[in-house]
């Protein structure tokens, strides 16, 4: 196999074919982000920038503008968003039928959602990055700490209204909610883990396992929708054992409180230790949100 058929094979396929990771780019990708991560350490230790609160914010803010962006996308893919416009014209669209009626042309006309590399991951992901690191970078330099979090928070707050009419299954989107919330409320209460930085990692692995669990488990059969988990090693976990994707969600609980754990009794930079942190967070939360907006839409 030549370069060519290999990258085909491996990297390109998978987006178009819609058959999530394999081994080898799970691996490329893998290190890829690595070595990103490292890069962008050094650059913040040399520029002395900070991870404090405004850059988890705007990291968060950007998260749910990406993820929500995401489905968007999954939402003219499946067909969801002109079935919901379509329910609309008839008036049969409920209380924000007129929304959708409003947007929902445009946005299925210009075909800027429709399924592509800049729309999937993991273009998707570099774009977001690229967007957010450029807004910390003006922030940084026109002393405006909070400029990441205002944008990434009114990105994603234009998409969660643009979902809203689409958006139908309450019931099954709650159970993720909660039990993230209730993760964090265990190590608050009962390990005393009162920093926020160490909150959100674990909150964000349980969301991911939740939303996993709850759309491939219960959601789906319930539904009719074919949800499977993309991921190479979730997928094996998920599917290899009688406790299903219930085993995914409790061992991404215990792997988000293990690397917490350890990285509290470490004696590192505190600026590496907040990095680390605030990846195990997105890694939680990114995925997390879209499968819970993909479950709430029934896209």
């Amino acid at each position: 196999m030549d370069i060519s058929a290999f990258i085909q094979s491996y990297f390109i396929d998978p987006v178009w074919e819609r058959t999530g990771y394999n081994a080898v780019n799970t691996v490329v990708y893998a290190a890829i982000a690595l070595g990103a991560l490292y890069l962008i350490w050094r650059f913040f230790e040399k520029k002395n920038i900070s991870i404090d609160r405004a850059f988890w914010a705007g990291a968060m803010g950007f998260v749910l503008w990406g993820s929500s962006l995401r489905v968007l996308t999954d939402s003219v893919d499946a067909g969801t968003m002109a079935k919901t416009l379509g329910l609309a014209q008839a008036g049969l669209g409920g209380w924000f039928g007129g929304l959708a009626q409003a947007a929902y042309p445009l946005l299925l006309s210009s075909h800027l959602l429709d399924y592509g590399p800049l729309t999937v991951t993991p273009g998707i992901y570099v774009m977001t990055a690229a967007l957010f690191l450029l807004c910390i970078g003006r922030g940084w330099a026109f002393k405006r700490p909070y400029l990441a979090a205002g944008v990434g928070l009114a990105g994603g707050a234009l998409n969660l209204l643009l979902l809203l009419p689409m958006m139908k299954h309450w019931d099954y989107a709650a159970i993720p909610i909660a039990l993230s919330l209730l993760a964090g409320a265990l190590f608050y209460y009962g390990l005393k883990w009162k920093d926020r930085k160490h909150l959100l990692p674990v909150m964000g692995q349980a969301l991911d396992g939740a939303a996993t669990w709850v759309a491939i488990d219960f959601f789906g059969p319930a539904s009719g929708q074919n949800y499977f988990e993309q991921h190479v090693l979730s997928r094996a976990i998920g599917e290899g054992t009688p406790l299903g994707f219930g085993l995914f969600f409790l061992l991404k609980i215990g792997f988000a409180a293990l690397a917490v754990w350890a990285i509290r009794k470490e004696d590192l930079d505190v600026r590496l230790k907040n990095l680390v942190l605030l990846v195990i967070a997105i890694i939680g939360f990114a995925p997390g949100l879209r499968d819970l907006l993909r479950m709430l839409c029934g896209t």
